[in-house]
């Protein structure tokens, strides 16, 4: 497992960047971010669902809309991150 550290910081509106090195090696664009202690945790999650769902298998995909597929995909996430985010 590779590891990466780098010192970041909050901008005057808040946004905190993180380094290009950095970005590349997550190869994410969105997160969860969880305060933890005296941290932030960024925990990604799928940008695309109807991505998420082709890699879970071609079956579950079959005779479904787009915007059918696109609906239970953002349901699921956020179901997700709601079970997450009430552990924690």
């Amino acid at each position: 497992m590779y590891f990466m550290e780098k010192i970041v910081s909050f901008d005057k509106q808040g946004r905190l960047y993180l380094p290009e090195e950095l970005k590349k090696y997550l190869q994410f664009r969105t997160f969860i971010a969880r305060a933890q202690g005296k941290g932030i945790y960024l925990q990604p999650i799928e940008e695309d669902p109807l991505e998420a769902l082709s890699r879970l298998g071609a079956e579950k995909l079959k005779g479904k809309s787009i915007d059918q597929l696109k609906k239970e995909a953002r349901a699921e996430i956020e179901e997700n991150v709601a079970k997450k985010i009430r552990r924690h």
